[in-house]
């Protein structure tokens, strides 16, 4: 199976079942597609009423695993404010919807490194 079959089937999956319901792998993956959409779409804070502020580690650890560490600095930093201010939200949608520090290539590399 090719690094791309398996980020659809992750993707496919994590929509089925949810978040809390996946493999690592698949939990990295899905993590990833979820914030972009969320953010690319209707903003950070769409996410973050998704899953709640308390599901932000899951997302920063996504991000830290492809190597998107401004990505993932700025997402626990929402995590550990416990409110979310209005230029941290930003700036974690900026860094998201400008796919800062990866890209699809380096997601689809860092799967089949590990398959």
């Amino acid at each position: 199976m090719s690094g791309i079959e398996v980020i659809n089937r992750a993707i496919a999956a994590g929509e089925k079942m949810g978040l809390r319901a996946l493999a690592p792998l698949e939990l990295t993956i899905f993590a990833i597609a979820e914030a972009e959409v969320y953010c690319d779409k209707d903003g950070i804070d769409a996410l973050i009423r998704r899953y709640g502020s308390d599901s932000l580690p899951v997302f920063a650890n996504a991000f830290t695993e492809i190597g998107a560490m401004e990505v993932a600095a700025s997402l626990s930093a929402l995590g550990e404010t416990g409110v979310t201010p209005e230029h941290l939200l930003s700036a974690a949608n900026d860094l998201i919807t400008g796919r800062v520090g990866y890209s699809y290539e380096n997601i689809v590399t860092y799967v089949e490194a590990r398959i």
